[in-house]
């Protein structure tokens, strides 16, 4: 009995002890969902990034048991993208590897290949493209014969049997992307982007019939056409015309703009025209999804057509992202999801009877939640797993009628599910799962909203250990973007969320700023007067936390608070440490401190502006950047972090900034990873990219005199 008594208290006190603080490598190891493709029979495919390397995973209804089907265990970085199932057949078709992309320094450079998955004997063929790089636009012929490749400027058909040659289809003017199959897999739709010819931003619409072989342009007009959406007869097809204002740049004020159209244009004729414009004035210009740079060249995604005939798009008229519905025949839009919150994402079902978003609302801002609605219920919307914790995002319907979506809380991270009617939701990917040992790390986490410099309300996500560590430092976090947000969840992908929940797990208070020109909280505050090149407030909300944190929290050390920020968050860093002197140091990832440089890199040629009003906006970037306020800096160490083939964040920005406060004499260091790129994918480097931030924090803080969290009790 007293054997029993004993072992029954060492384990209650086992299972009521503080866990182990996380390792770095046990961080790493948890699997990042990166792609997801159904198949018609319900089958699921999923990428999951672990350590670095990339492999695919699948599981089959009805269990949904997951499976791995490749064995890539060699740490060269290569990145993998589903293209899809071959309808009516056991093989998967897949992307591995990204052209110029080499940074395990390999001496064959690797270059993307596409290759032909059996899902019976998990045999991997490579199907042979040829010598030239791709585009990452692919298509699956619906009888499952045929591959549609872009390739140097045409767009070529290769047989997924590998026996027939390739034939190359078409070549036209512009770069071409956004290939769509229509429904009937009679024509293909693309878009042209006709911006490389330096005579002006704009991009078509054209639709080329594989039987007749004839190629015709939408309704061509005056704006970027993006976003095509077949109409279930395959007869029309509709798109996004964006009105690009040629003299403006990055920090635009852009709550107001040119207005968009939704235009519908006939696929037999090429006519057609605008069924419906926006507004003029609040909130006219189109913000989509998924529009991609500055300029909204190169959106998809942002136009749904469902099966009654209703066009649905996102319009921030009443300075909320929500979603509207208008009649392909024309007529007024209806707001379809009203209220004062954000839609981030929609899609539409197979039988383009539903669609399902996902967005932030009033009672709920700071996080998002899935949602569904029905033609056959008016289009009501309705939230998927109510009064369930977690958040739901990035949802995909399946033919079966199944949804799959991310799942993400504050103690579990992002997860693969899949909701059926029978069995509700189930857990696809192999990360963990709620009541895992690795969960009780994480932490909770509070949604705070503080007054910043200027009494605009600032929320932030706060990680407040249960009890705060003596000696820990006290990191402050800016997300990039700056259109992103921080959820009060735990995000599984490569860059923040190992190095915060390393700190978490260690007893230290860790705060996530959404600072102002961030995503979620409606137009006026995403597009705020000053910030970035045009002022820097956002840099002035980054320091306010810090101060916020220094009056409510006094447990902490008001000498151990670190400024941490990657790409556009390093841009809030760097202004952060040149105009206050509230952080001991400075962690800069990939960070902008010289907009001058960056705003004519945006749009690769300079601005489109006449002498004196670049003068002008060259002076208030400058006066907006770290780099003006050198002299100014104090004297808070900083580290930078960079991969030299970044495509994002110019190296030089790095450069500069460094030589810059060495050679007056401030305290930097630098972890620069050759060949890598902006998300780091090589495994070493992300060890190395996390020690090196760990070890610098420590040091320096040991340094100042002040115990680093290592040694201290």
């Amino acid at each position: 009995m007293l054997l029993c008594l004993c072992m029954g208290i060492s384990g209650a006190a086992a299972q009521t002890a503080a866990p182990r603080p996380f390792a770095f490598e046990e961080l790493l190891a948890i699997p990042a969902v990166r792609d997801v493709a159904a198949a018609e029979d319900g089958t699921v495919a999923w990428v999951e990034q672990t350590r670095g390397i990339w492999n695919i995973f699948l599981a089959e209804a009805p269990q949904y048991e997951a499976r791995q089907v490749t064995g890539y265990d060699i740490d060269d970085g290569a990145e993998i993208r589903l293209v899809g199932f071959v309808p009516g057949q056991s093989r998967l078709v897949f992307v591995r590897g990204k052209a110029g992309f080499n940074p395990a320094h390999l001496p064959d450079p690797p270059v993307p290949m596409v290759f032909v998955l059996s899902l019976r004997d998990g045999d991997v063929k490579r199907l042979d493209l040829g010598e030239s790089a791709f585009g990452d636009d692919l298509v699956i012929s619906p009888d499952g014969n045929r591959l549609f490749v872009l390739k140097g400027g045409a767009v070529w058909s290769y047989a997924l049997s590998g026996e027939a040659a390739p034939l190359r289809l078409f070549a036209t003017r512009g770069a071409l992307g956004d290939l769509l199959l229509s429904p009937d897999g009679t024509k293909l739709a693309f878009t042209s982007d006709r911006s490389g010819y330096d005579r002006g931003k704009y991009a078509f619409v054209g639709v080329f019939d594989l039987d007749t072989r004839r190629l015709l342009y939408m309704a061509p007009g005056v704006g970027i056409d993006q976003s095509p959406v077949w109409s279930p007869g395959s007869d029309k097809i509709a798109f996004i015309r964006f009105g690009y204002e040629p003299k403006t740049w990055r920090f635009s004020n852009h709550r107001e703009g040119a207005p968009f159209s939704v235009v519908v244009a006939d696929a037999l004729s090429g006519l057609g025209n605008q069924v419906w414009t926006s507004d003029v004035g609040y909130g006219a210009r189109f913000n989509g999804f998924r529009a991609s740079g500055y300029s909204g060249l190169g959106g998809a995604g942002n136009l749904l057509w469902l099966a009654d005939g209703t066009l649905v798009f996102p319009y921030e008229k009443t300075g909320w992202k929500l979603l509207y519905g208008v009649s392909a025949s024309g007529g007024d839009a209806r707001l379809l999801t009203p209220g004062d919150f954000e839609v981030d994402g929609a899609v539409q079902s197979p039988d383009r009877q539903n669609i399902a978003y996902w967005a932030n609302s009033q009672s709920e801002p700071h996080r998002l939640g899935l949602y569904r609605m029905a033609l056959r219920t008016g289009l009501k919307p309705r939230r998927v797993a109510a009064g369930k914790p977690g958040m739901r995002s990035k949802a995909q319907f399946m033919k079966n009628g199944a949804i799959l979506y991310v799942h993400a809380s504050a103690s579990v991270p992002e997860r693969l599910m899949i909701r059926t009617e029978k069995n509700g939701e189930i857990q696809l990917s192999t990360g963990p799962h709620p009541g895992d040992p690795i969960t009780r790390k994480a932490g909770d986490a509070e949604v705070i909203v503080y007054d910043s410099f200027d009494g605009m309300k600032i929320p932030a996500v706060l990680w407040r250990p249960r009890k705060i560590k003596k000696g820990c430092p006290v990191v402050v976090h800016a997300h990039g973007g700056p259109r992103d947000k921080v959820y009060p969840v735990w995000k599984a992908f490569f860059g923040y969320p190992q190095i915060l929940q390393y700190y978490r797990s260690r007893g230290c208070v860790v705060l996530s700023v959404n600072y102002r020109s961030g995503i979620g909280y409606g137009l006026d505050f995403r597009e705020p007067e000053r910030y970035g090149g045009r002022g820097a407030d956002d840099a002035r909300d980054f320091i306010a936390a810090a101060e916020y944190l220094k009056a409510n929290i006094p447990e902490i050390d008001p000498g151990r608070i670190v400024a941490f920020g990657h790409s556009y968050g390093g841009h809030i860093v760097t202004n952060a440490l040149a105009r206050s002197d509230v952080f001991a140091l400075g962690v800069v990832s990939a960070g902008v401190g010289d907009w001058v440089v960056e705003m004519e890199k945006d749009f690769n040629e300079p601005l489109q502006f006449n002498i004196p009003q670049r003068l002008e906006l060259e002076r208030l970037a400058y006066e907006s950047s770290a780099i003006s306020k050198i002299d100014q800096w104090g004297r808070e160490p900083v580290l930078f972090l960079h991969g030299d083939n970044d495509g994002s964040a110019a190296m030089q920005q790095t450069l500069e900034l460094y030589l810059a406060l060495q050679k007056r004499g401030k305290t930097v260091d630098a972890f620069i990873m050759p060949g890598e790129a902006h998300s780091i994918r090589l495994y070493r480097n992300q060890i190395g990219y996390l020690r090196k931030i760990d070890a610098f924090i420590e040091n320096t803080l040991q340094a100042s005199g002040r115990a680093g969290h290592n040694q201290a009790n």
